[in-house]
């Protein structure tokens, strides 16, 4: 919003110009005239000056307002997206965020950083192989979080009606 010392501003200028305008109305001395007219450029010029010292205010608060719809816009969608998750033990421990079944749809099970989650971020964990030992990992490349796997590599499939009963490690 322009502010009320702005617009005070600008107002003033502009009452001052207009009795200089009518002071000059009244003057007959060239001289006299001359100096008025200079008078009269200078608060307008004062005039302007301020109004576009508002405008820049209004320019800068309505691009902060536009920032910050952004932000709330991506929170609510990142809320949304949290809801399909829950935390899981992964293995040895280790804590992730494990897509849930119900919220799966056509994507594949995953797990996702938690520190990352925390963040407000989806990263997903992704398998790696590492020597020596070809030990097998779930490593964020956002955060560089590790987690190593004991057993199976890729997330457990969902569960069926025919593997329900089946134990499925961390999910």
């Amino acid at each position: 919003m322009i502010g009320v010392a702005e617009i005070a501003g600008v107002m003033s200028s502009l009452k001052a110009a207009k009795d200089i305008a009518e002071t000059m109305i009244g003057l007959r001395n060239a001289a006299a005239f001359k100096a008025k007219a200079i008078e009269f450029q200078s608060k307008i010029y004062d005039a302007m000056s301020a109004a576009i010292v508002a405008q820049e205010e209004r320019s800068s608060l309505l691009q902060k307002v536009g920032e910050l719809e952004k932000e709330v816009a991506r929170l609510e969608a990142w809320d949304a997206e949290k809801q399909r998750y829950e935390l899981k033990d992964v293995g040895s421990g280790a804590l992730a965020y494990a897509l849930k079944n119900e919220a799966s749809g056509a994507e594949p099970p995953h797990w996702i950083c938690a520190k990352c989650y925390e963040d407000g971020k989806k990263s997903i964990l992704q398998p790696e192989t590492r020597n020596p030992g070809r030990t097998e990992w779930m490593v964020c490349h956002r955060c560089d979080a590790d987690i190593i796997v004991v057993g199976e590599r890729e997330p457990p499939p969902r569960p069926t009606q025919a593997n329900t009963k089946r134990t499925l490690r961390g999910w």
